[in-house]
């Protein structure tokens, strides 16, 4: 039977005890300093990471701070009154179709449009639903809650995807009685509001259907008219029941009228949008 061989035998034991030893040593302080390389490299990235977030969150509140200034409410604001605004206003994203209040509700909150639209609408006692506003970018609604306690007279629903600041009207409200600027920012708004309504009323008593038609799309193309080749495109989508509660008339007279207009030239149609023609001087 052959004896088994010894690996080491021949060999200097204590110098290769020591090689080994030495070879080991190297590895280990190869693999320590790989993960020291490695852990340096995390840090570096966590570091970065940190700093990216940070200024991310940094651009956040300018962001909101911009969009703040834009809207009508901050209107020759100081810049102190926005810095306060930011701290009591938070973003909502809404999808589009989406309710923001309905009417009956109890909340007291004032909305801010950074960008989407808005349509208001009122639930008649035998159960329509009627458009009253239609509202856009740097436009406020649910205003109404800043002066009393009582619950929501109109529907808010997204024509589409909207993007919108809220505060608490009580936050609001505070921050107005410590700026007349602000206050008075409201005021205007609200007497904007009545000025549309007596025109709205005015134009229910006198005007020809096809009247009120073109005073309502030469209101919407200043609140939200695009240019476009031949005029001014308004870029928002109603329906003809929509047109037809903003001017106090039927679906089937809005369609009729709306046609003698499209075919006299008064008004331009995609099938989608209204433009009105340069030739009305807007």
């Amino acid at each position: 039977m052959r004896a088994k061989r010894d690996p080491d035998a021949g060999r200097d034991t204590s110098r290769w005890a020591s090689l080994r030893a030495g070879a080991g040593a190297v590895v280990y302080n190869g693999a320590v300093s790989d993960v020291n390389s490695l852990l340096a490299a995390y840090a570096d990235v966590g570091e970065k990471a940190g700093k990216a977030l940070n200024d991310a969150d940094a651009g956040a509140t300018d962001n909101k701070v911009w969009y703040l200034r834009q809207n009508r409410l901050f209107e020759r604001a100081a810049d102190d009154a926005i810095a306060t605004a930011e701290g009591i206003f938070k973003t909502c994203l809404f999808p589009k179709r989406s309710r923001v209040f309905d009417q009956g509700d109890p909340t007291r909150q004032v909305f801010l449009i950074k960008r989407g639209k808005i349509r208001i609408t009122r639930l008649t006692a035998d159960g329509k639903d009627v458009t009253v506003a239609v509202l856009g970018a740097g436009d406020i609604f649910g205003e109404e809650t800043l002066f009393d306690d009582v619950p929501r007279m109109t529907h808010a629903v997204c024509i589409e995807e909207s993007l919108l600041c809220t505060a608490h009207a009580e936050d609001l409200f505070a921050l107005l009685s410590r700026n007349p600027i602000l206050a008075l920012n409201v005021a205007k708004i609200l007497n904007e509001k009545l000025i549309d309504a007596s025109a709205t009323m005015e134009d229910l008593a006198y005007a020809r259907v096809p009247d009120r038609l073109l005073n309502l799309f030469e209101r919407l193309a200043g609140e939200h008219g695009v240019p476009a080749p031949g005029g001014t495109l308004i870029d928002v989508r109603l329906t003809h029941a929509d047109i037809a509660s903003l001017i106090g008339s039927t679906r089937e007279t809005v369609s009729l009228e709306m046609s003698a207009l499209i075919k006299a030239g008064r008004i331009l149609w995609d099938g989608k949008n209204v433009t009105l023609p340069a030739t009305l001087g807007l």
